[in-house]
């Protein structure tokens, strides 16, 4: 028999929600560590000071992922954007690069504390990740049990995360009907947060976790120079004049797949009003295209998946 006590590389890492039932590949993990606060007691005139640890405490854990996720882990993404956060069990697994199971570290009453969505570029070609925060009640560390992934498992995944594109996307504002109004535009990524609140409650080994309130980011929009125009007349109704009808509008930002057509999932967006228009810096034969940059306030904002994303 093999000896597993040896070192490995770990190559590849899968995201379990809810009793071993994998919702699919993850690019990276930080953070989940064991910590406790230092309780300190002195006794005595003698100057001795004991110190023994407190109430475990468990830090943040931060995945990133592709658009190829269960609609499980797309249903508690959607739960918390909704502000019906909810709490979840799982576990984060490695594999060697044999894709056996080697390290399992469950986490129990997570609630997600940041959602990260890329930006929006047009001329980019790097592959897009969302980044996942979870806040959890408590982490538990086992070892793998060998198990091994099947070489169609592993191979099925690592194609579907690779057809999630920077470069591929739609962005619209119902306030410019143009079609072609956002063509060249990028967007900025963004990060939707959920403050979370620990509740510690009697003798309990480590705190209970509550959610506050969902914080909500301003987009930031890039586009040509040439488009000013349209956008300094919004400015001019909406914060110039104070024309309280002229100043909201409703966006949606689309992930589309590799072939541009298949969506991945959309993002709508409420109550979008304009908080600054800035045209980029000029200097004197600079080459490349002039442009501008607007920032937008959100009042709303609902995440619709696609079929793409299972």
């Amino acid at each position: 028999m093999a000896d597993d006590r040896k070192t490995y590389t770990g190559g590849r890492f899968t995201f379990e929600l809810d009793d071993r039932k994998s919702a699919g590949f993850v690019n990276s993990i930080d953070g989940g560590a064991f910590k406790a606060d230092v309780v300190q007691y002195q006794q005595g005139g003698d100057g001795y000071v004991s110190r023994y640890a407190g109430r475990a405490k468990y830090d943040d854990i931060t995945v990133t992922v592709g658009a190829a996720m269960s609609p499980a882990f797309w249903k508690w993404v959607e739960s918390s954007l909704a502000r019906k956060p909810q709490r979840r069990n799982g576990a984060l697994v490695g594999y060697d690069f044999d894709f056996k199971e080697r390290s399992r570290r469950s986490f129990f009453g997570a609630l997600i504390a940041e959602i990260g969505f890329p930006g929006c570029d047009a001329t980019a070609k790097n592959a897009s990740t969302l980044s996942i925060k979870i806040t959890p009640e408590e982490i538990k560390y086992q070892k793998g049990d060998g198990h091994a992934l099947t070489d169609s498992q592993a191979q099925d995944q690592v194609t579907k995360q690779k057809r999630w594109l920077s470069s591929n996307f739609k962005f619209s504002l119902d306030r410019f009907p143009d079609p072609n109004a956002m063509r060249a535009v990028k967007v900025d990524g963004f990060t939707v947060k959920q403050n979370v609140m620990d509740n510690a409650v009697g003798n309990e080994t480590h705190a209970r976790k509550e959610a506050g309130r969902l914080e909500l980011p301003p987009i930031v929009v890039t586009f040509p120079e040439y488009q000013m125009k349209d956008w300094m007349d919004w400015w001019d109704k909406s914060v110039g004049l104070g024309d309280r009808k002229d100043q909201y509008t409703t966006g949606v930002l689309t992930y589309l797949a590799s072939d541009t057509r298949s969506e991945l999932m959309h993002i709508e967006f409420a109550g979008v009003s304009l908080a600054s228009v800035e045209l980029d810096k000029s200097e004197a034969h600079k080459e490349g295209i002039a442009t501008a940059k607007a920032t937008l306030n959100i009042e709303g904002l609902t995440l619709v998946t696609g079929a793409g994303t299972v």
